[in-house]
């Protein structure tokens, strides 16, 4: 992650049409994801199954690293620049207090997911896990704001396209356990913090995403690794963990960190400054299609059968009626030009 990719001054991802864009970006980049925790996380590993939560460690550790860096080159940056830029500052107070609130909703959300997980199939923590496309929405009703028939509409088109998509298996089994619980929790949190996002990062000048994000990652980390010592690792167990990994366990690990967490959180933050939550969560919603997708390139995984390929397009379609929703939404709410 460059100093200059993050901080560029490129006015078109400031609008609504470059955080659309952006979050497309993100939900490709989440859906590969998928792929290389599932390498990582199973038997399929070269030196066995890793913790989940020395996973999340792993990669959010490394996330803020690379990010506190960016941060550096940016501050050093905006020092050398004259002193009217300082305007544009916020309070360091209300960085860590949001900085604080995104990573508890988020650290919270992984953890249920991870946990989940260990008591649950894959496709019903997907189905499960696919509500929060229903969530966002509801939670933005508290703003008092007015959700269009078409937004609902595809909200409605996202559910049935992920039932579809993750198969009849799914259906039967969700709701019948206790992982199942813990999948819904997780849907919740990641509701509750996407929505939040948006509160809380336009209030932040766009000069400090960069390190609210910082923060956010390297608190998760932090998080996630009072958990791998609550589960009874100590340090020389955690460095003998570390050592036996393949270098291509490594580069997972690496990408992940750089790409797929500290990229796609900063991204996520900037494109939720001009994009509607609701939207975002539309969006995300074609992220099984491109796991998918990454799973047949990498692993040879084929969609069984035609429900999956049909719920792979009522996504896609989900997510299109969601933007065009959104779009049309504050073309309605335009002042009309005075005529002379």
């Amino acid at each position: 992650v460059s100093s200059a990719a993050v901080t560029g001054d490129a006015q078109w991802f400031r609008s609504e049409t470059g955080g659309v864009a952006l979050l497309n970006v993100v939900t490709m980049l989440f859906g590969s994801n998928q792929v290389l925790i599932k390498t990582l996380e199973t038997e399929d590993a070269t030196s066995g199954a890793m913790d989940s939560f020395m996973c999340m460690s792993l990669r959010f550790g490394i996330a803020a690293l690379a990010m506190f860096f960016v941060a550096f080159a940016q501050r050093r940056r905006d020092d050398a620049r004259d002193a009217a830029d300082a305007v544009d500052a916020a309070p360091s107070g209300c960085i860590l207090t949001c900085g604080a609130e995104l990573a508890v909703w988020l650290f919270l959300a992984f953890m249920l997911q991870a946990v989940g997980l260990q008591y649950t199939t894959a496709s019903s923590g997907a189905l499960l896990g696919s509500l929060t496309i229903v969530l966002v929405p509801l939670l933005s009703l508290l703003d008092g704001r007015r959700i269009s028939h078409l937004t609902w509409g595809s909200v409605a088109l996202a559910t049935m396209g992920t039932a579809l998509f993750v198969g009849p298996n799914a259906l039967q089994g969700a709701f019948s356990s206790f992982g199942d619980i813990l999948e819904l929790g997780s849907a919740a949190l990641f509701a509750v913090q996407m929505w939040r996002c948006e509160r809380l990062i336009r209030q932040v000048p766009e000069s400090e995403v960069v390190g609210l994000t910082c923060l956010q990652l390297a608190l998760v980390a932090g998080f996630s690794f009072m958990c791998v010592l609550a589960e009874g690792f100590s340090m020389p167990l955690v460095v003998e963990t570390l050592s036996t990994l393949a270098p291509g366990e490594w580069m997972s690990v690496v990408t992940m960190g750089l790409v797929t967490t500290a990229f796609c959180l900063w991204a996520e933050a900037c494109a939720l400054q001009n994009v509607d939550a609701s939207v975002a969560a539309l969006i995300y919603a074609c992220e099984p299609i491109w796991g998918a997708v990454f799973a047949y390139l990498w692993r040879g995984e084929t969609l069984e059968g035609p429900c999956a390929m049909c719920g792979a397009g009522l996504l896609f379609l989900a997510s299109m009626a969601g933007v065009m929703a959104s779009t049309q939404e504050k073309a309605d709410t335009m002042p009309e030009p005075r005529t002379a």
